[in-house]
């Protein structure tokens, strides 16, 4: 869901970061976390094209994972059942019972990026896949006919720590890239419809949000002076 799931700088262009910028940023966290951009399990890229918000409003959407899944519900409802936690430490967990867990912390905020570094598992038809992963989302203005859009990229580095032997490590090597795809694919529908339904009538969604009952008086006020 961070994987929602989330800019001079701005008008740079995404691929001005590389990978070896990402790895000795997270340096500071050990080799271990280094590792997983180096020695990475799947790595997995996602773009989302002309979103027809501004980079304000995408950089409002992806530091308020709260405020964003209550748009899912509205907006979404395909979307996996997630539910987000922001912990005092400011560390967001993720759950979906049953499912998937984990803890994403924000290791790099600048213009135009951020960089998440999430520790959870995944369990997969009884099979539970511990891991990492390291999650950049980068995002730029374009402007064309005094239109403005973002385009949003985010590129997730997986790291599997767990062991697998024989006939499971062949059906693990097969299952687990495939069911990460299949939920890249939903949050991608997901942050697309949410991107269009807020743009086409924010009013609307204000109102929606406020009466869903789902974010506080402060996240609605934030959300009403940015949309």
């Amino acid at each position: 869901m961070i994987i929602f799931l989330g800019l001079a700088v701005a008008s740079l262009p995404t691929g001005i970061f590389g990978a070896e910028d990402i790895a000795g940023l997270l340096e500071m966290k050990g080799p271990a976390a280094k590792g997983i951009i180096s020695e990475p399990s799947i790595v997995r890229e996602s773009k989302l094209p002309n979103l027809p918000i501004n980079p304000k409003q995408i950089e409002y959407l992806i530091d308020n994972p709260h405020v964003m899944l209550a748009l899912a519900h509205l907006y979404a409802p395909f979307l996996d059942n997630y539910s987000v936690k922001i912990r005092s430490d400011h560390v967001v967990h993720i759950d979906e019972p049953g499912t998937l867990a984990g803890d994403a912390e924000l290791v790099d905020t600048r213009p135009g990026r951020r960089v998440y570094l999430i520790t959870g598992y995944y369990d997969v038809f009884n099979i539970r896949f511990n891991g990492d992963v390291v999650l950049v989302t980068m995002y730029s203005e374009q402007s064309e006919n005094a239109a403005v859009s973002v385009d949003a990229t985010a590129i997730a580095y997986f790291k599997i720590k767990s062991g697998f032997a024989g006939a499971v490590a062949r059906l693990a090597d097969f299952l687990f890239p495939k069911k990460v795809d299949e939920r890249i694919e939903r949050f991608v529908r997901a942050a697309e419809t949410i991107a269009v339904a807020v743009h086409k009538d924010p009013a609307a969604a204000y109102t929606k949000l406020k009466v869903s009952g789902e974010v506080s008086a402060e996240e609605l006020e934030e959300f009403g002076r940015t949309f």
